[in-house]
């Protein structure tokens, strides 16, 4: 969708000269999340302001959809793509809607179109149009009027998205909520996204891929799992953090390590004698109880040694329940608070669809650093 051919940007001349990029070059794939990533002054910001032309190239090319930037008029660039800043920069003498409205308006677009376009993505973004439409950005709060600009941005129904450190300045528990929001938004709208962030764990959290940049430089460019799992020299090991392993576990979800079919399981209706019997035949410390295809809870062999009755009596409830989509840094962190090595998962319509571990954790993270280990042996024989 857009490629990035020996882009580079020189401030000033002479003596003065600052090279901001130097020689940058790679391609983002269409309907991806591409997280531009570094320290402050590595040339990411750069990068994102290039590409809509508020900063002009030194040398190299920039081309969208195979389409040198240089040859499109630059306000039909602008146009083409959505913008989302930090500052969020709304009008505040504008209402939201007619804030939303500013692109479609200048493509021509008519009231009722951008009406509906306006409703839509206010709901998009969990504003109520009835509440919000009318409204100036003052009387929001800055997660609110960050949601105003992510619609702002999408208005036109850009295929490009560019995000310039979009949620930095919101406060941590609105930032994850909005960050959550967007990735929904992101699977069923599926734009190509320059994303901004000095942030690790935001790369890691919003990113299909992972731009490393310093001095100017593109220092390494993949996935979020072979950034953390086979960083590519000692500056993006220490950037993205001695805790490597913890940070794949949060990319890393629980649909990557179900087991399906575990074979401790027990019917509600069964008689307890006959469950024990069960466990103790076949070595199980527990049970995992169903009832109607959907998990009830436990049961041990402690529990039923004296009942007679069914097991749904004396079952024992899981604290939680866990979704394919949850991360493993999340499930760790719920066994370590509730004492518990074993969680089941339901789907949605919450019937049982398998069971997770502290081992199927511990195997995960074991076979993710697998390849970082044969990389490094292969480096040594050579």
């Amino acid at each position: 969708m857009i490629t990035y051919d020996s882009v580079t940007k020189i401030f000033g001349t002479g003596r003065d000269a600052v090279t901001a990029l130097d020689n940058v070059s790679f391609t983002m794939p269409k309907g991806e999340v591409v997280v531009f990533l570094g320290p402050s002054g590595c040339g990411k910001t750069t990068t994102l302001r290039l590409t809509n032309r508020l900063e002009t190239l030194t040398r190299g090319n920039i081309t969208i959809d195979d389409q040198n930037i240089m040859d499109i008029d630059i306000v039909q660039l602008r146009q083409r793509l959505g913008y989302v800043i930090q500052a969020i920069g709304l009008f505040p003498n504008k209402t939201i809607a007619e804030n939303i409205a500013v692109v479609p308006r200048l493509l021509g677009w008519d009231k009722e179109r951008i009406s509906e376009r306006i409703d839509d993505l206010l709901q998009m973004n969990n504003l109520e149009p009835e509440l919000y439409r009318d409204r100036y950005p003052a009387e929001l709060s800055g997660g609110q009027q960050q949601r105003v600009g992510v619609a702002r941005g999408l208005a036109a129904d850009p295929d490009i998205l560019l995000m310039d450190e979009p949620f930095g300045a919101i406060d941590p528990i609105n930032r994850e909520e909005i960050q959550n929001e967007f990735l929904k938004l992101q699977t069923n709208l599926k734009k190509t996204v320059a994303f901004v962030s000095h942030d690790i764990h935001e790369a890691i959290k919003m990113g299909d891929r992972i731009a490393i940049f310093d001095k100017g430089r593109l220092i390494q460019y993949d996935t979020p799992e072979v950034i953390l799992t086979q960083p590519k020299n000692k500056f993006v090991a220490d950037f993205v953090g001695s805790d490597r392993a913890l940070k794949v576990l949060g990319i890393m979800r629980v649909g990557d390590v179900i087991n399906r079919k575990p074979k401790n399981i027990i019917q509600g209706a069964d008689r307890s004698p006959e469950a024990l019997k069960f466990l103790e035949a076949k070595g199980f410390r527990y049970g995992i109880v169903i009832e109607q295809n959907r998990p009830i809870g436990f049961v041990t062999q402690k529990s039923l040694k004296y009942e007679e009755g069914p097991v749904r009596d004396v079952v024992e409830q899981y604290p939680l329940f866990l979704r394919g989509k949850t991360s493993l840094r999340d499930v760790l962190s719920f066994m370590l608070m509730h004492d518990a090595g074993t969680f089941c998962v339901v789907d949605e319509d919450k019937n049982f669809a398998g069971t997770v571990t502290y081992n199927d954790i511990q195997k995960a993270v074991k076979e993710s650093y697998a390849d970082e280990a044969e990389s490094g042996e292969d480096e040594v024989s050579a």
